[in-house]
């Protein structure tokens, strides 16, 4: 194997290594863990729902797998939610393969700390704690009844330490289609809490450089820009180069003016006090001048955006059907 191979081997096996949280694996708790797996056949119609995972008393999720055999084209219709203890809404709203990073029914291996995908097994390691109780639901909200064989597992841990704990794990799905003034809004909310991770999905017709958008937060009020360009939020340096998947960022999706990327914020996260406001620049470079080339771009953005939120009092929305998978309305260049 060329050595430059061995080598980027080597340094991925390292990053994972000194990246996995093993610092208290060693200690003894007053929990005790629980688990809800199932394999069965779900006929879901149109507008219908079913409970996958019931969990009664204070805890928190470890872990969370589903699969079907739909061979990696999970259904845009199928909409994961959750409810924690007693909110009216769901704090996880969003399309069941976008909570992987699965967007267009096309599905991409990638191996990160808190979320992968391997060989059509759909993996999620986020922490989500409840005081009083969990609720895990599949609704169809799409045009076709999804008849697929499934299955799927819930790990959790119980103890009495998590009654006192209010921070609850969100989960947002946005798109603009297409960007309006070469912006597209990650996520914006009011209260008390930390962003913690995006996966982007990006598809436009530009054959040049399209990813010279900066990220923007702006935390309790103050704006200020996170990174130079789209290729530095999410693990790459001047520009994007072949594919790649990483503990924190990867770039997992290159191929037919689609684009698809993930960064977490773990060792870093994003915290607020009062609101947080996440943008992504849609910009496209062109010509030689550095000063000069950068162009607001009409391109077609999805994102879903993780936090961890206390108090929330307000619904986490969810687009339609038809209108989360209207045809590309990206601008020709």
């Amino acid at each position: 194997m060329n050595p430059r191979k061995w080598c980027g081997l080597l340094l991925f096996a390292v990053s994972l290594c000194c990246a996995e949280p093993l610092t208290d694996l060693y200690e003894i708790t007053d929990g005790v863990s629980g688990v809800q797996c199932k394999y069965d056949h779900f006929v879901l119609k149109p507008g219908e729902e079913k409970c996958i995972g019931s969990i009664n008393g204070a805890g928190k999720i470890t872990y969370f797998y589903f699969t079907d055999d739909s061979n990696g084209r999970i259904y845009d219709g199928l909409v994961l939610k959750i409810f924690w203890d007693d909110q009216a809404f769901p704090g996880v709203n969003v399309p069941l393969g976008a909570f992987f990073g699965v967007f267009n029914e096309q599905t991409c291996d990638y191996k990160s700390l808190p979320m992968e995908v391997n060989h059509l097994c759909y993996m999620s390691y986020l922490p989500m704690p409840f005081s009083a109780k969990a609720r895990l639901y599949l609704v169809n909200d799409g045009d076709k009844t999804y008849d697929h064989l499934v299955a799927y597992g819930i790990d959790y841990v119980l103890e009495d330490t998590f009654r006192e704990e209010k921070s609850r794990l969100y989960c947002q799905w946005v798109r603009s289609n297409p960007t309006q003034k070469g912006l597209h809004p990650v996520l914006k909310i009011q209260g008390r809490g930390h962003y913690v991770g995006n996966f982007l999905q990006v598809y436009s017709k530009y054959t040049g450089w399209w990813g010279e958008g900066d990220t923007v937060f702006s935390i309790d009020g103050k704006s200020m820009t996170h990174t130079p360009g789209t290729e530095d939020e999410y693990g790459s340096c001047w520009g994007f180069g072949s594919c790649f998947s990483m503990s924190y960022v990867g770039y997992i999706q290159n191929e037919k003016q689609q684009y698809r990327m993930y960064r977490w914020y773990l060792a870093n996260p994003v915290r607020f006090q009062k609101s947080f406001t996440a943008v992504i620049q849609n910009r496209r470079f062109q010509g030689n001048d550095f000063k000069t080339g950068q162009l607001e771009s009409g391109d077609d953005f999805i994102s879903v955006a993780f936090w961890y939120q206390q108090d929330r009092a307000e619904q986490v929305l969810l687009e339609d059907y038809a209108k989360r998978t209207a045809p590309s309305r990206a601008q020709n260049y």
